[in-house]
């Protein structure tokens, strides 16, 4: 695709966070902050990797 843009190239080392939110979800997220959100939006959430 012509417009597609493309994702910021992470730097190595940086952290992500593999959260299991249900059985059809599973999100990735880059900060620790951004992973206490989710937590608490889902308290059944589970940390699957670091």
């Amino acid at each position: 695709m012509k417009n597609k843009l493309a994702k910021p190239a992470l730097k190595p080392g940086t952290p992500l966070f593999k959260l299991y939110i249900d059985s059809r979800t599973t999100i990735v997220v880059r900060t620790k902050k951004a992973m206490d959100m989710w937590m608490e939006k889902y308290p059944n959430a589970k940390l699957i990797a670091q």
